[in-house]
């Protein structure tokens, strides 16, 4: 295993979460009722798994090794990605605020609004980063950068609790079942 498929995985999980963020947009524009507790489940996912562990993969350890190894090109879409970080976290926020504000308050066009940019920034990113930046990796990166990096990655996991790992996978499952079947 490489660590661009340990990311290609990560990948997977969260391009999982885009069609119930869609739906849940659909729900809202329809005058559909959307539990808040939900709603909170989405941005807790998302700030548990996305921000803080699939981000620091790839800004604790990714990142600064494709720097190090001064690949053509590398640092410029390396900054790109990291801008792109930062732009997911603050559309994050802005639909926290509204999400975790009483929900007789909520801005629902302006929460729509940001869960469609956010949907659009992830797959243009997650897009970006599978077909340019892991096959840099993979082309450019040693072995023995490459396995360390996979280490690291795996120390990380070891770090998780694995039981609140294990509630964030059950609750996605559920989430799918609920914001994904045919209605």
């Amino acid at each position: 295993m490489k660590p661009t498929d340990d990311l290609r995985e990560e990948h997977r999980v969260i391009k999982s979460v885009l069609p119930i963020l869609d739906r849940v947009c659909v729900d809202i524009e329809s005058g559909r009722s959307v539990k808040q507790d939900n709603l909170e489940g989405l941005i807790e996912f998302i700030k548990e798994f996305i921000e803080e562990h699939h981000y620091t993969k790839e800004e604790a350890y990714l990142f600064p090794e494709m720097e190090k190894a001064g690949v053509s090109g590398a640092e410029e879409l390396i900054t790109s990605l990291r801008n792109e970080h930062e732009e997911e976290r603050q559309s994050v926020s802005k639909i926290g605020k509204i999400v975790f504000e009483k929900e007789e308050n909520m801005e629902l066009s302006s929460m729509v609004e940001y869960l469609r940019a956010y949907i659009r920034l992830l797959n243009l990113h997650i897009d970006k980063e599978e077909n340019k930046l892991f096959p840099m990796v993979d082309t450019y990166l040693s072995q023995a950068v490459q396995k360390d990096l996979l280490k690291s990655f795996e120390d990380m996991e070891t770090q998780i609790d694995s039981e609140r790992y294990a509630e964030l996978k059950i609750w996605l499952n559920t989430m799918g079942e609920t914001y994904t079947k045919p209605a």
